[in-house]
Order: C-alpha cells, then sequence, then structure tokens
C-alpha cells in the first residue's frame, strides 16, 4: 500500500538528520513502511506511540529528524491515508510543549521546571501546523470531526476563525459533539485574543433547545470572558467527563472550572468567590487522586489544578526566575495561600516562578515531587 510514499520514504537520506538514538536514522524508515503496510488502527498507534515515539521526541526535548517524518505523514495523505486523524493526534503529542505554551488552559499540561525559560516554538512546529493547514483545515460543507474545529482554535486563532465556526456550528446542527468543541474553540479564541465575541441569536436559541446542549452557552460566555455564575456550569462540575469533547481530555469539569474563572477575571471579588466555589471541588479531586492508582499522563486533579493556576497566575508565565509575593495581586495572594493550605503545587506554579512553600532556588531538589506519581 501507498507506493508513492514508500518511495519517498527510500529516498530521504536519513543520515542527514538527529534522532532519539545513534539507530534512529536506520530504525524510523521501517517503521514508516510498516505503518504503510498496516490496516489496523490498534497496530498504527503501537508503531507510533511504541516504536517511532522515542526516536522523535525525548522528555520535551524534539529531534530534527521530526521533520522528514511530517514529510512522509504528508505524502501519505495525499494518497489518501486510512487514519489520517492517528497522524495529526501523533504529532499533537510530539508538540505538547509548544501547544502548551501557546495555549496555556484546556490543552494537555507539561511538566515544567522552575527557573527553565522556554523559548520560541520548536521549529519543526511550523511544519506540523502546515501539516494541519494542508489536510484538515475546511472551509466549506465537507464532512467535519470535532478534531478540525479543535486544531483550528490550537493552530490558528484569529478573529475570522470565531465566525467561521459559527457558521460550522450552524451547518451542522444535529452534530452535538462537532458542536460543544466547536463551542469550545470559538471560546477560546476570544479568550487568547482579548476578543469579546457574542454567539449569535440563532446559535442561543439552539443550545437553548436542546437540554444536552443549554449548558455550554455558560461554557461558551465564560471562557469567552464574560461574568457566569457556578449555578449555571454546577451540571458540568458535576459530571467530570463528556467523551464527546476534546478539550481538556474530556473532562468537562476543567472546561467549566476555566469558564468560571476566566468569567470573573474582570472583577476582584467574583473571582475569589469563583475560587471559593472551585476549591472544594478540587480538594475533592485531590482526595480520590492520592487514592487510586494512576494510569494517565495528567489525570483530572492535576489537569484541573494545572488549568486554574495557569488561569489565575497567567501573567507571569514562563518567568524563567523568582517570583516575589509581593508581585502578586490581591486575588492571587489569597489564592496562592487557599493552595498553601491545601498542599497543592503545579507545574504552571513553577513556570511562573512560584516555589512550594518552604522551598527556595537554593535547597530546591533537583526534581520536585508535584504530584508525587509516575507513568
Amino acid at each position: 500500500m501507498y507506493p508513492t510514499t514508500k518511495q519517498f520514504i527510500q529516498g530521504i537520506q536519513w543520515n542527514n538528520f538527529t534522532g532519539g538514538y545513534s539507530s534512529s536514522a536506520e530504525e524510523i524508515p521501517a517503521i514508516l513502511e510498516a505503518l504503510c503496510d498496516t490496516e489496523e488502527e490498534d497496530e498504527m498507534l503501537s508503531l507510533l506511540f511504541g516504536d517511532m515515539l522515542s526516536h522523535v521526541k525525548q522528555g520535551y526535548l524534539v529531534f530534527e529528524i521530526t521533520d522528514p517524518v511530517i514529510q512522509v505523514f504528508d505524502s501519505l495523505c495525499k494518497e489518501d491515508f486510512a487514519y489520517p486523524a492517528v497522524l495529526l493526534d501523533f504529532l499533537a503529542y510530539v508538540y505538547t510543549l509548544d501547544i502548551r505554551s501557546a495555549v496555556p488552559v484546556l490543552t494537555m499540561p507539561v511538566r515544567y521546571s522552575f527557573g527553565k525559560k522556554e523559548e520560541e516554538p520548536d521549529p519543526g512546529f511550523t511544519s506540523f501546523k502546515t501539516f494541519f493547514k494542508t489536510h484538515f483545515y475546511k472551509t466549506d460543507n465537507e464532512v467535519l470531526v470535532p478534531s478540525d474545529v479543535y486544531y483550528t482554535a490550537v493552530l490558528f486563532p484569529a478573529t475570522v476563525e470565531i465566525n467561521r465556526i459559527f457558521d460550522i456550528i450552524i451547518n451542522n446542527s444535529d452534530n452535538t459533539a462537532l458542536i460543544k468543541n466547536a463551542l469550545i474553540s470559538a471560546a477560546l479564541i476570544n479568550y487568547l485574543l482579548g476578543e469579546k465575541t457574542r454567539l449569535p441569536t440563532e446559535i442561543t436559541q439552539l443550545l437553548a433547545g436542546d437540554e444536552s446542549l443549554a449548558s455550554y452557552i455558560p461554557v461558551f460566555n465564560g471562557i469567552s470572558g464574560f461574568p457566569v455564575e457556578q449555578e449555571q456550569l454546577q451540571g458540568l462540575l458535576d459530571m467530570e467527563e463528556d467523551i464527546e469533547v476534546q478539550w481538556a481530555q474530556a473532562f468537562i469539569i476543567v472546561v467549566a472550572t476555566d469558564a468560571l474563572l476566566i468569567g470573573s477575571l474582570s472583577d476582584t471579588e467574583r473571582l475569589k468567590t469563583a475560587l471559593d466555589g472551585i476549591f472544594p471541588i478540587l480538594e475533592a479531586q485531590k482526595t480520590i487522586f492520592e487514592q487510586e492508582e494512576q494510569e494517565m499522563d495528567f489525570p483530572l486533579y492535576p489537569y484541573m489544578a494545572e488549568d486554574l493556576t495557569s488561569i489565575v497566575f497567567r501573567n507571569f508565565l514562563n518567568r524563567g526566575g523568582i517570583l516575589d509575593v509581593s508581585d502578586l495581586n490581591e486575588v492571587q495572594r489569597y489564592c496562592l495561600e487557599r493552595l498553601y493550605t491545601l498542599k497543592i503545587h503545579t507545574h504552571a506554579m513553577l513556570h511562573a516562578g512560584l516555589l512550594p512553600e518552604g522551598i527556595t532556588p537554593d535547597n530546591q531538589p533537583t526534581l520536585l515531587p508535584i504530584y508525587n506519581y509516575s507513568i
């Protein structure tokens, strides 16, 4: 299968590119050719996330050999590869750090280190964005899937995309999974760009008329920066997961938390009230987390804590040095005191220059035990 791509793989001078191992230049072409011959999605996932991953990425270091791998993926898509979304999701995992740096909420969190300032995105990240734009970005009424609108917001947040996403919702009014993800995507673009585009009346009426979608009106409004009340989101805060949602790893409780907090950012007292409502929920999730064996890269409690602190300390992310508590505003100090009381610390806080209570740059261990678990 895919003869053109196989020929392309054989023509690449793999030795010219650095990989994770000295054998990467030999092993990656074999893995890619096996991918061409594989018909089952599970086998493809095994090849990519099992055999391939450590050759292109170790920790958050992405090796330059990823660039020709993306070129091979491009060739596969041009030959109508059966599972293009698998390739897209694999590359998104490879570029987790760049995605979280660009979109610091609702995307896969990162285990940031204290005092390390992240520089410009990896050069290959641009190739990944081009790959998405070429093969997945749709501007007409072709069949859409949730990942299309998800990655549009992650990779190409722009004001013009909000109205395009609204059109997608209107044209796919019977696709609840697409609508949910599209609403979050449009709202997130509002947040990232500081826009305040409201939902059109036609969409509001569509959502209000469907019990399964009505709660996504305050989700959109909150993430867009409009004030919302916890009561409007309580059903989602109690729900924990919605498998139709791609954002936040389907943790709809995280989406609702972010909506409540972002919608309160412009009012100190409102934000304090929102935190007072969220902290008991976060503490309960922390207790569950500490009692259960973890099998995910970022389970619910860490994910929720990372997003909460990414929002509250958003203006200090990627500080690259110690943050003096005196630099925090009133509500940030209030939040920090609550976090210290609950013995909660996050990688986002390290990224913002905040160390756990009692630890200084001089006495911090090599690896801070933020969540005390390993996958």
